[in-house]
């Protein structure tokens, strides 16, 4: 008898039913299944803040990775205060590199703590010089016990242009030079970096594993690097840059939904909506390919204004929404602001319940509706999503995205801009439910070495002509 046959000879007259029901939980995080230490390599001012930061950040938000930075400089500040001169540093000075072995010891103890915390697997990310061969085999000979693997990451920048903007903004941004005059800080910060110059030790030593990102991974060397975290390290790496660069988030328009107060849907723009998407045009082309705008002192930082991109979901209301957008052809060819399409940038399905309002859920479904209502993060709707699940779609954007060093405009909907928002502002995974991004408000965001500017109304929707 045929599987069909089969199928039809049984008793189909009694209802199917399921006494033992698979219950759905949150799957555990196997991204990382083994304890590593990352020990930052390189001189002061060459990025490593920036990298250790967004590679922490990037492993907790996108793969519930448990990682904790440990900063050597922040240490010594809390040690011995924040306002020390390049003097402190001088490797004559035996009195000060005492203290200074003191303090990093007791990092190299905090950081033995956070690794054997409990069972799970952790990152610990140590955010210092380490220049020196000596000081690289210390870390070796503490953190490399119990099963840890150390994996040195080394920053160097050779690019002139690169390194003095950057410098200039760490600079600024450092907690050792706030409140110092300008010319004071840069000749200072100078004097500390030869000072570690010279004993510079730039890693070499074939039986370490190490991972070189040279001019923002314009040149990327490996060296004993295998096995999937490793691996996935390498792709997030050879995607970032320290180059800071604005990106605009704006939901679309109001849509013939959001008048009717439905989720979901593939519905078009309200006539609000429209009004909106032309102001939205405006602002672009004013503010977004001027560096920030003509009358504005402060020029955004990016290699290329007019070299700005363009992102939208594949939905209706986000692409009605751009469709005002001018897309001029520069000189050397570039397209500005051509659009591209990302499914991952759709709004989060609601399954059954697409196209209903938030008060027909409750009368039809209440217990869905209380499910979601006491753990919107995990809380996925019937053959729906969750918010969990679009933080993993939205990673593919977030990496692909960070490599671009010109400003970027993001057109889509309220879960996904409150998942690259909380993202870049480096808030836990929970507030992605329930971030404010109101309708008809550009929100921009610059990330930097020890923070992401926000800029959001009055500054930008005084620009929109909107409340």
């Amino acid at each position: 008898m045929s599987a069909v046959e089969e199928t039809k000879a049984k008793d189909t007259s009694k209802p199917i039913t399921n006494e033992f029901p698979q219950a759905y939980n949150e799957p555990d995080s196997y991204f990382c299944e083994e304890t590593y230490a990352l020990c930052m390599v390189g001189l002061p001012g060459m990025g490593k803040t920036f990298v250790a930061q967004r590679l922490a950040r990037w492993l907790e938000f996108f793969h519930d990775v448990t990682v904790k930075v440990f900063n050597l400089g922040n240490a010594r500040r809390k040690a011995v205060g924040s306002k020390v001169s390049s003097e402190f540093f001088n490797p004559s000075k035996h009195g000060n590199q005492e203290v200074y072995k003191k303090i990093r010891s007791n990092v190299i103890q905090e950081i033995k703590e956070f690794l054997v915390a409990d069972k799970r697997p952790r990152i610990a990310i140590y955010d210092a010089c380490s220049h020196t061969k000596e000081t690289r085999r210390y870390l070796e000979q503490e953190l490399g016990k119990k099963n840890t693997k150390i994996i040195f990451i080394e920053c160097i920048v050779n690019d002139k242009l690169v390194l003095n903007e950057y410098l200039a903004e760490v600079q600024k941004d450092m907690p050792d030079y706030k409140g110092l005059d300008g010319a004071q800080t840069r000749k200072d910060y100078a004097k500390r970096i030869e000072h570690f110059r010279k004993r510079y030790e730039p890693l070499d030593d074939e039986s370490k594993s190490w991972i070189k990102l040279v001019d923002n991974a314009e040149q990327l060397t490996l060296n004993r690097i295998s096995g999937f975290f490793p691996g996935q390290i390498v792709n997030f790496l050879m995607n970032l840059h320290t180059v800071p660069r604005p990106i605009y988030l704006s939901r679309h328009g109001q849509s013939q939904y959001n008048a009717l107060g439905k989720i979901g849907g593939d519905s078009g723009l309200t006539l609000e909506g429209l009004k909106y998407a032309k102001e939205l045009a405006k602002f672009v082309k004013e503010h977004v390919l001027t560096g920030g705008g003509c009358e504005n002192k402060e020029k955004d930082q990016c290699e290329n204004a007019s070299h700005a991109r363009l992102y939208t979901s594949t939905l209706r209301r986000t692409n009605e929404t751009a469709q005002f957008i001018e897309h001029p052809i520069q000189p050397d060819g570039w397209v500005t602001m051509r659009k591209r399409q990302w499914r991952a940038l759709d709004e989060l399905f609601a399954g059954v319940f697409d196209g209903m309002t938030y008060k027909e859920i409750s009368e039809k479904c209440p217990e869905a509706y209380a499910m979601r209502k006491k753990n919107k993060l995990s809380y996925r709707y019937p053959r729906g999503e969750s918010y969990l699940d679009v933080i993993k779609r939205v990673e593919q954007v977030m990496l692909h995205m960070q490599r671009h060093k010109d400003p970027v405009v993001i057109v889509a909907h309220q879960a996904i801009l409150r998942v690259i928002y909380t993202y870049f502002m480096g808030k836990p995974r929970e507030d992605a439910t329930k971030t404010a991004i109101p309708l008809n408000t550009v929100i921009k965001l610059t990330p930097y070495a020890y923070n992401t500017k926000e800029v959001r109304a009055p500054e930008i929707s005084v620009a929109l002509n909107f409340p």
